[in-house]
């Protein structure tokens, strides 16, 4: 299966609001429905780490200049430590037994959540035609290099 950089973000879009809307529902019957899903999303997430390094950081950082290094090695940062935050999170969350406790997976869920959005806002803004169409010619992605 292909995947494009907005393949893996529409992904992670619809996988938050479905997250969101089972822990709201505070059902006790889909418990086990809300720990598989957790340990899909960081399948999910590792995978996109790895699609992202190689398909965008790697490309951007080779042809960079020193501020726009700087902020690709920032965005770099926060994708490997959503990643691991995820994998430790989601280890401990699977290893708990009895009763889900809903408040704290939710906040645990929204805080997460909110760093992903934040995340894919700024690759997106870095990726934009509009916003970052003067940092790609400048790497020589798109256009003629100014």
């Amino acid at each position: 299966m292909s995947q494009t950089l907005e393949d893996y973000h529409e992904r992670l879009e619809a996988m938050m609001i479905e997250g969101e809307a089972l822990i709201a529902t505070r059902d006790p019957a889909r418990e086990d429905l809300v720990r598989r899903k957790i340990g899909q999303a960081g399948l999910v997430m590792a995978s996109y780490q790895l699609f992202v390094h190689r398909e965008v950081f790697v490309p951007l950082l080779d042809r960079a200049d020193p501020a726009t290094r700087a902020r690709v090695t920032e965005i770099k940062v926060e994708c490997i430590a959503l990643t691991e935050d995820l994998r430790f999170k989601t280890r401990d969350f699977l290893a708990k037994t009895g009763p889900l406790d809903w408040e704290a997976t939710a906040i645990s869920i929204g805080w997460f959540n909110t760093r992903v959005r934040q995340h894919i806002a700024a690759i997106r803004e870095l990726m934009d035609p509009k916003t970052g169409a003067a940092f790609l010619r400048r790497i020589g992605t798109v256009g003629v290099a100014a």
